[in-house]
């Protein structure tokens, strides 16, 4: 391990790597895991559905983010984009109950703590006023029949019946009639083919009894859909245990004093961090083997690293850099 950053011994770093916690996923999140999963199966770029295009996890430009805060309320979960119309659509996996408190939606979990939320139906009408806000500025026209929704895909969510009914609410048991119907493999897909099932059917229904039978021009179409393609997607980090965070990844320092650039990474591009987390195995390796026990894949294959090593990263909604030891990661996508 010499040229780390000092005469750091092998037994040190299995000491560092075997003594990091696992950081499990919260159960809400790891909830929407599957569905997450196909987003990304589905729509590599963005899938064409009906005539429709559909792009996943799209970040507006800084100009057009909701709040001041780094990535604050600028991820758009689905985005759907046809001729006659423009959607967005947000994607939840609570569980518990829901009760409003003045603008707040307090979210009452299972095990009795309250937290606080954005009103997810005004912050998402935001997004979409962002949104046609961003392409106009590119000189391009949006349709006319502008449309959200927020799915909550979670079951075991309660809502007050005033909301559940809400047109842009929608509740898991209002997908089942899709779901039987899906040719798609596993659940995560067979919900989201469901969902975009469903909310074009309701913006079809819309669309005809607001009477936006207009088509923008096809060049608009293409134009817009270029456009939506082009936006970025948060950055993330997949911790030890399976915890994910999304930011953006700024540098890697080494204890040596090297800075590596991380956004200059290619976009949808991935590196792991790879070494052995078995303690005993680990062990044998510290004491009787040569081979560095924790590397970077490609790119960074040639660089040096050690488990204090540290990545930056800016977590989507905080202020400040956070400092994420290598020995916590297990991989990083850039976005």
């Amino acid at each position: 391990m010499a040229g780390l950053g000092g005469s750091v011994s092998r037994l040190e770093v299995w000491r560092d790597i075997v003594s990091t916690k696992p950081e499990p996923e919260l159960d809400e999140v790891a909830a929407g895991r599957d569905a997450e999963q196909a987003l990304h199966s589905m729509l590599s770029d963005h899938l064409t559905f009906k005539s429709a295009s559909i792009f996943h996890s799209k970040r507006l430009p800084k100009k057009y983010r909701l709040s001041k805060r780094e990535g604050g309320g600028s991820e758009i979960d689905l985005i759907v984009l046809s001729h006659k119309q423009i959607s967005v659509i947000e994607i939840k996996n609570w569980s518990g109950r829901v009760r409003t408190s003045g603008p707040s939606w307090i979210q009452e979990r299972r095990n009795g703590e309250d937290v606080p939320h954005e009103n997810p139906l005004e912050k998402n009408m935001k997004k979409l006023e962002s949104l046609c806000r961003f392409l106009e500025d590119c000189k391009i026209k949006p349709p006319k029949a502008r449309i959200c929704r927020v799915i909550f895909g979670n079951k075991n969510l309660r809502l007050p019946v005033d909301l559940a009914r809400r047109d842009e609410i929608v509740m898991h048991h209002e997908l089942d009639r899709f779901l039987g119907h899906q040719r798609a493999s596993g659940f995560g897909e067979r919900f989201l083919m469901s969902v975009l099932e469903l909310c074009l059917e309701q913006e079809a229904s819309q669309i005809a009894s607001e009477g936006f039978f207009s088509a923008i021009p096809t060049r608009d179409f293409e134009a817009s859909t270029r456009a939506v393609a082009q936006l970025e997607t948060f950055d993330k980090i997949e911790l030890y245990g399976g915890r994910v965070i999304s930011g953006d990844l700024r540098e890697l320092r080494t204890a040596n004093g090297q800075s590596i650039p991380l956004k200059q990474l290619s976009s949808g591009s991935t590196v792991r961090v790879q070494c052995m987390r078995n303690k005993l195995f680990l062990f044998f390796s510290a004491l009787f083997g040569s081979s560095p026990m924790l590397t970077l894949s490609e790119p960074f294959k040639s660089y040096p690293v050690l488990p204090r090593d540290r990545v930056l990263f800016h977590m989507a909604g905080q202020k400040e850099l956070e400092e994420v030891e290598l020995s916590r990661i297990v991989r990083m996508v850039r976005g």
